[in-house]
């Protein structure tokens, strides 16, 4: 299973602690928030003290009028708003605003804030001895400029939320921009296009990278190149020596005819054949791991495919058994180099005429979904062994003279095309027999 991205991973581990952090503020500047607020309400409560302090000259003398000038200090028919008593030397309401209680608040007769059920009361002496002032603020509304003073000061700051974490989505695809950009030029190269990728201009860390990729991209050119012409040289250095011991060999196999060593001179012509057949089989997977399958061409399969069959069916083992299904259209366009897909197509019958049963017909089928199926009779391979197959010198049975070449060839070819070889057996709807799957990719 896949992990993310790392696109997603970085706008992860920023927006999470971008909102940590944003969190851990908003708690910081509610928490200052409420202790501001409650300095500032404090702060008006002893206010409003100190203002009814002067109107207790002629509290005993004048009440009314104290109580005429206190309304303007604090608005009493309002139940949230401010409350004050003036309490006398034994205890009793000398005077309050109309939305204070009619008994005196239970608070200490010393100077201070005083919290008590529904109040927070402040008291202190008055310009009268024996008396006192307690302004009282109904807990309800200090509980309301709280929550809404908090909810001015965080609010904002979570409603942001959102749009930071848009913000950081794209700044790191913006950032991003230029690894996809690196990435689809290195997507670009194959076996058959190793060229050095242009300047970009990419960040310093990316840069180095790009720097890496080309002096890869040249020791890969170099590499492929020198087997390129390993495969080309060996074709001449391998044929030429195999072929003149084995023209000697049947002239001496002739003149042997009729002797004792008429049998031993046969077995050594058909081991040098064999020899023959094993290099070239070399020569052809060594052309396949060089890449040389990548070079592009169109190709018809089709015309590929009859050359072929009309050359096995010459052959006194194959003849009639080659039976060919077209369901495509008149032409079947692959992208490739001609003798390579040849060589393909080549190993694939050779392969079904070696191991397969030799009174069963060898079918190949074109199919219209870019699909060549090969198949042939014979006893089923274990599912254990199918994919096995695809590996150089492995062979499905020990009968035959093959050296297990053959699929290892058409696999790499295969894949160096952007296609697939798929091995199955017993062949889907059959007890037994053997099929190879050919899927071509769509021709650029």
């Amino acid at each position: 299973m896949a992990g993310r991205s790392l696109v997603s991973r970085l706008i992860w581990m920023l927006a999470s602690s971008m909102a940590g952090l944003w969190l851990l503020g908003s708690v910081a500047a509610g928490v200052l928030t409420v202790f501001e607020v409650n300095e500032r309400l404090d702060d008006a409560i002893e206010e409003v003290a100190q203002r009814l302090l002067p109107a207790t000259y002629d509290a005993v003398q004048q009440p009314q009028a104290m109580q005429q000038m206190a309304r303007h200090l604090v608005a009493t028919m309002d139940p949230k708003a401010l409350a004050y008593q003036i309490i006398g030397p034994a205890g009793e309401i000398v005077m309050r605003s109309d939305n204070a209680p009619e008994t005196p608040f239970q608070v200490p007769r010393q100077t201070g804030f005083h919290d008590v059920p529904r109040y927070r009361v402040y008291s202190q002496p008055a310009a009268v001895d024996g008396f006192f002032i307690e302004v009282a603020e109904p807990s309800v509304h200090r509980s309301e400029s709280l929550r809404r003073t908090a909810a001015l000061t965080v609010g904002p700051l979570l409603l942001f939320l959102p749009l930071s974490w848009f913000l950081i989505r794209l700044a790191v695809f913006r950032s991003m921009r230029s690894l996809d950009q690196l990435r689809s030029e290195i997507g670009r190269r194959d076996g058959s296009n190793l060229s050095q990728i242009p300047y970009m201009d990419l960040p310093t860390e990316l840069a180095s990278m790009l720097v890496a990729v080309n002096r890869l991209l040249e020791r890969l050119e170099r590499a492929l190149a020198t087997e390129r012409q390993f495969a080309a040289n060996s074709a001449h250095e391998l044929r030429t020596p195999i072929a003149a011991v084995l023209a000697q060999m049947q002239l001496l196999s002739a003149q042997l005819a009729g002797t004792q060593h008429a049998e031993r001179a046969a077995r050594i012509v058909n081991q040098i054949k064999g020899l023959s057949s094993l290099a070239e089989k070399l020569l052809q997977l060594s052309r396949a791991g060089a890449g040389v399958g990548m070079l592009r061409e169109r190709i018809d399969m089709l015309t590929v495919l009859q050359v072929l069959v009309d050359e096995f069916r010459r052959r006194e083992d194959v003849g009639d058994r080659l039976v060919v299904t077209a369901e495509c259209p008149d032409e079947f366009i692959v992208q490739g180099e001609l003798d390579v897909l040849g060589i393909t197509l080549r190993n694939l019958i050779e392969n079904a005429i070696r191991y397969g049963a030799p009174d069963e017909p060898i079918e190949i089928v074109v199919e219209r979904g870019r699909q060549i199926r090969l198949l042939n009779g014979g006893a089923p391979v274990p599912t254990e062994t199918l994919e096995t197959l695809k590996k150089p010198f492995v062979r499905g049975s020990s009968v035959g003279a093959g050296g297990g070449l053959g699929l290892a060839i058409v696999d790499s070819v295969m894949k160096q095309i952007g296609g697939s070889l798929t091995l199955i057996s017993p062949v889907i709807g059959r007890g037994s027999g053997f099929e190879a799957r050919l899927v071509f990719p769509e021709p650029n």
